[in-house]
């Protein structure tokens, strides 16, 4: 062998070498930027939904309680007639607060306008605002 073709040979695997690199080399690069470009169109895609999502929402929805009102419960509970068990269901009224109710009504006589609920021992104005529209005589 001579050093003619010793240096002659791995120069053309080497030459090979290099273009079997750069052909995978453009190969992965146009894959990734055709990737990037269908990633983004996506992308720009969800976020306009949610724009158009969000627009249409409160911005406060997650502040705002649900009112409590005589058409969301269809109930109202009278204080003239009701037991302990269905004034329990007053926001904030437990046995104890029933109980004291009952008993109001029984030594008082009847109720004569809801706001006399406040008469009661434990029941200020803060329990009755809270339950104002769910009362009935």
């Amino acid at each position: 062998m001579n050093k003619q073709q010793h240096r002659t040979g791995p120069a053309w695997i080497n030459l090979l070498l290099g273009l079997w690199l750069g052909y995978i080399a453009i190969g992965t690069a146009h894959a990734t930027a055709t990737d990037y470009m269908e990633w983004k169109t996506r992308q720009q895609q969800h976020d306009a939904r949610l724009k158009q999502q969000n627009a249409s929402t409160k911005a406060d929805h997650y502040l705002a309680k649900p009112a409590l009102s005589v058409q969301a419960t269809g109930d109202r509970i009278s204080l003239n007639s009701a037991n302990i068990e269905q004034l329990q269901q007053l926001h904030g009224v437990g046995q104890k607060k029933a109980q004291a109710i009952v008993e109001y009504r029984q030594k008082n006589g009847k109720f004569k306008s809801i706001e006399d609920i406040q008469l009661v021992k434990g029941i200020g104005p803060a329990l009755f605002a809270k339950n104002k529209a769910r009362l009935a005589l």
